[in-house]
This record gives C-alpha cells, sequence and structure tokens, in this order.
C-alpha cells in the first residue's frame, strides 16, 4: 500500500513515514495538516520544489492552508489564488473556494468536485469537496441544496462530521421527525474526538430548542466541554436565544456574555457574532437595535443563519415584514427550526393574500396539497390577467390539448377556494407569485432585485408548454438585461445560478479583471463548458 492510499484511510502515521521514505513531499505535507502540524507542514513545503506546473501551483495552495493554520486568513487567499491563476487542479480549485468569501468562492468549489467526478477520483475526496460545499451553501441560507451536498458526503464518506452537518440540515429543513434525529446522536455523543462531541452535544441542543425543551444542564454540559473556549463567540446567538428563557440559565448566560465582553475578539466575525448575541439578550429593549445593525455588514457577507436572526429580530422590534431574501430563507426552514430564527411570526411569513412560490420549487403557502398540475394552471392564469380563451389555455397546460381534463382541473380549483371566471378564464382571488415579482423587477431594470429573486427555473419540473414557453421567456429576459448590464459581480451570481449557459460564463470572464479572486473559476468553467459544446 502506498503513502497516498494510508492517508485516505486516516493512518497518518503510517502514511506520514512511508511519504518521508519515498520522498512524498505532498503526501507528507498533506499528512501533517490533517495531523494538525501546520508549523512542520510549512517548512516541508517550503523547501520542496517541484518541477511540474501543477503540482508546484499544489504545493502554493497548501503553503495557504498551513498559514491559515496559524490563523493567517490574509495568506491564505494570497497564496490560495496565486495556486489557482497558475494552475485550476481540484486542489487550488478546492483551496480558492474556501479561502474566499461564500459567494465568490462556491463556484471554484463546484467546479473543483466537477474535475473530480470526471476524473473517478476516490469517494473520500468527493466527499470533502461535498462537505465543503455544504458548509458554504447553508453559510449562505441555502439549507436544502446544503443538504443535497451533506448526504453526498455521507453516502461517499459516512465519517461522523459529515454526518452531523447532515443531521443539522435535516433539523432545519428536513422531513425526518426531531425524535428520529435524537437517536442518531448518542454514539456521537461517545466519539473520542472533542470535536465531535461538542457538536453532537450542540445538535441535541438545537433539537431541544425545535421543542421547547431546553435543559440547562445540558447548555451547561455544552460550555463545559467547548474544544476551543475562546471561539465560544461563534455559538453565543443561538445559545442566547435558548437559553435566555430557561431561569436557571440566566445566570449562567449572563456570566458568559460578561466574559465575551471582558475579553472581546479581535476577529470581525467574531466581534459581530457578539455584538448580535448582546442584542438578542437584551430583545426587545431598544438598545438591542443598534448592536443588531451593527452586527450585521459583517454577518451578511456569508454568516446566513445569524445574519437572518439579526434582520427577523430588527424587523421585529420596527413591525415590519422580513425583505427578500431573508423571508425566502426563513419560508424554506420547517416550521419548528423558524423558532430558533424568528421572534414571532412575522408578516410576511404568514401574508393575508396566498403567496406561489415557482423558481426552482412548486408551493403555494397555506394550501399544501394542490396537485403539480393546478399550480402549473394557477401560474399560466396568472401571466395571463387579461384572461385565457379555453382552448388556450388547454394548450398551454397539456402537450396534447385536452379540453375535459382542463374542466376537471378548473373545478378541483374552485374547490380549493379560488374564483375562476369563465370566458375568458380569468383568476379572480387574490394571489402573488414569486415570478410576477421577477417579471416586474426586469420590466423595470431593478436587476439586482431580480437576481435575489431568481432561485432557479420556473417550475422546473413542468412540463406544460405554457410553463416552458414562460419558462424560456423569463431566464432569456434575465440573461440579457444582467448581459446589458456589464457588472462583473451580476454576471458571477447569474453564471452561478445558470451554471451551464456558456454565453454567460464567457460575459463575465470577459469582464473580471484577471487578478479578481473570481477570474480562476470562471475560466475553469468556461474551459469545461467550451469542451463540452464545441
Amino acid at each position: 500500500m502506498d503513502a497516498l492510499a494510508l492517508y485516505r484511510q486516516g493512518r497518518y502515521a503510517e502514511a506520514l513515514a512511508l511519504a518521508h521514505r519515498q520522498g512524498e513531499a505532498r503526501i507528507a505535507a498533506l499528512t501533517l495538516l490533517a495531523m494538525g502540524n501546520a508549523a512542520e507542514a510549512e517548512g516541508l513545503l517550503s523547501s520542496w520544489q517541484p518541477s511540474d506546473e501543477a503540482e508546484q501551483a499544489e504545493r502554493l495552495s497548501l503553503l495557504g492552508f498551513a498559514a491559515c493554520r496559524r490563523g493567517d486568513t490574509e495568506a491564505y487567499q494570497r497564496l490560495a489564488l496565486a495556486a489557482a491563476q497558475a494552475a485550476q487542479t481540484p486542489l487550488t480549485l478546492y483551496h480558492l473556494g474556501l479561502s474566499l468569501p461564500p459567494k465568490d468562492g462556491l463556484l471554484a468549489l463546484q467546479e473543483a468536485l466537477h474535475q473530480l467526478q470526471a476524473q473517478g477520483a476516490l469517494p473520500q475526496e468527493q466527499a470533502r469537496l461535498a462537505f465543503a460545499l455544504a458548509r458554504t451553501l447553508r453559510r449562505l441560507g441555502r439549507w436544502a441544496e446544503a443538504l443535497s451536498y451533506a448526504s453526498l458526503a455521507v453516502l461517499q464518506d459516512p465519517q461522523p462530521h459529515h454526518r452531523l452537518e447532515e443531521l443539522t440540515l435535516l433539523a432545519y429543513v428536513g422531513a425526518e421527525p426531531l425524535a428520529e434525529l435524537e437517536r442518531a446522536l448518542p454514539p456521537l455523543l461517545a466519539h473520542p474526538a472533542p470535536p465531535v462531541r461538542y457538536h453532537a452535544l450542540w445538535l441535541s441542543l438545537l433539537l431541544q430548542g425545535m421543542q421547547g425543551q431546553v435543559s440547562p444542564e445540558l447548555l451547561q454540559n455544552l460550555w463545559g466541554h467547548h474544544p476551543h473556549p475562546s471561539l465560544l463567540a461563534y455559538d453565543l446567538p443561538l445559545l442566547v436565544l435558548l437559553g435566555k428563557n430557561q431561569p436557571s440559565g440566566q445566570a449562567l448566560l449572563a456570566r458568559r456574555l460578561r466574559a465575551a465582553r471582558a475579553q472581546p475578539p479581535q476577529e470581525p466575525l467574531p466581534q459581530a457574532l457578539l455584538l448580535l448575541a448582546e442584542g438578542l439578550y437584551r430583545y426587545p429593549q431598544p438598545e438591542a437595535c443598534p448592536l443588531l445593525e451593527e452586527s450585521l455588514s459583517v454577518l451578511e457577507a456569508g454568516w446566513a443563519e445569524e445574519a437572518l436572526r439579526a434582520v427577523a429580530h430588527l424587523c421585529a422590534l420596527d413591525g415590519a415584514p422580513l425583505p427578500e431574501p431573508y423571508r425566502w430563507m426563513a419560508q424554506a426552514l420547517r416550521p419548528e427550526a423558524r423558532v430558533l430564527f424568528l421572534p414571532t411570526e412575522l408578516p410576511s411569513l404568514t401574508p393575508s393574500v396566498p403567496y406561489l412560490e415557482t423558481l426552482g420549487k412548486a408551493q403555494l403557502n397555506g394550501f399544501p396539497h394542490l396537485r403539480p398540475r393546478s399550480l402549473e394552471l394557477l401560474v399560466l392564469l396568472l401571466a395571463h390577467p387579461e384572461g385565457l380563451a379555453g382552448e388556450a389555455l388547454a394548450q398551454g397546460l397539456y402537450p396534447e390539448p385536452n379540453p375535459q381534463a382542463l374542466k376537471t382541473e378548473l373545478c378541483r380549483l374552485r374547490q380549493a377556494g379560488f374564483q375562476i371566471q369563465s370566458r375568458p378564464y380569468r383568476l379572480l382571488t387574490p394571489l402573488e407569485a414569486d415570478f410576477l415579482k421577477l417579471q416586474e423587477a426586469l420590466e423595470q431594470n431593478r436587476i439586482q432585485e431580480a437576481l435575489a429573486l431568481y432561485h432557479g427555473s420556473l417550475l422546473p419540473k413542468s412540463q406544460a408548454p405554457g410553463v416552458e414557453a414562460l419558462r424560456a421567456r423569463l431566464e432569456e429576459a434575465l440573461v440579457r438585461a444582467v448581459l446589458r448590464s456589464g457588472e462583473p459581480g451580476l454576471l458571477y451570481r447569474l453564471a452561478e445560478r445558470l451554471r451551464d449557459d456558456l454565453r454567460v460564463w464567457e460575459a463575465c470572464l470577459a469582464t473580471l479583471p484577471p487578478r479578481d479572486p473570481r477570474y480562476p473559476a470562471a475560466q475553469a468553467w468556461v474551459r469545461r463548458l467550451s469542451a463540452r459544446y464545441r
């Protein structure tokens, strides 16, 4: 067995000894980093001079990762960017994606996974990328997508950290009963690695909070077992929400906040999290408002969970509805999870007018049991407020017009409580829809808002001819608006949404300066898509 195989199996001591004997500097450095010996890995990498260009680039990315392990995140981003500019390999793109803010790094991680899959890499290597994507998407508040990658990581490599990430996301958006998730925790709570035990304790507290049964003893146990006490600020906002309504936990919580204030963190993110915890603790006191606002500028860069908490509490203080994209993020959470984010059910989550979500999904709030065909019919009626003749509506709904089936579907909608006029068919019941908001934003050239609304294709599983035509028109209008703008940031965000559209990627690459940290990922995507389509 070679050193790389031993490293992939987690047999680090054996892998390191064999790598040293065989002169495998790269494998030895990877092993040292996995063992937490950043300084020794850095020394080895500094003396290693590979002749291959790709290996030289990977050496730079590993030097950056070693610097990150020492706490130098600026050096990590600088070296990871230099490495990815020199060669776009799965390893260099992986470290570029990790070193950047999640909005900018997501596409680098996705391209790294594409390359690994094309190379037929081992499941453990693909799992590492899937896990990184799950964490990145979770930081962006895209819970369902994050869950799909976490489940992929578990399928390919069922190690504890992957399983805990999957369980956390299942608690946020899954359909499994919370008690079933709790039954998966005992082996993880007894795990020999302190970080695994801590995460499992944290998840136990999260699940208790969702069920309104927080144990002060568990709260005390969690704080007593934090693997890195200096990083407590990262968990304080959630712990404040879970502990402040427990009389026996109030004193403990107050002591923790005083201790955090006495030794304030120097980094912007822990500072913002501490301010958020203070604001949540004082809510609904007026002084909480500036604390929450002050925390937002940092949190909105890539900590969606905490940013949602801050925005939701600010809206509650002001009596205002949640703005986009926070309304969409909150709506995507399972009902039990919303209590951890929202102080009350805010107006935007319980609208007086039903809200139809069609972009990337098919869901009508308040009407969970409508058939897919009924949702398609609603979309067509909403898209034509002037009304449609029966023949035109049947042609839009069925590949082969079926007037009798159309009458049955209209009857179902009327039985569900919708008023529909005949001759022409018009929807009279007030109903809002995300695709109509997108259409309006595009018509008024509000491109930033349009991109925030666009979470995916219109009713992506629908094969109704009218829906397919409307889907294509909306997508083309969005692409044209963004291409006209020529804004690199807008083009990059659209490319991330329409990942296989070569036009958008080529325009994005043409507008990004070569020194832009997003450039290597765009370059890799253009190269791969060009090879596919040409």
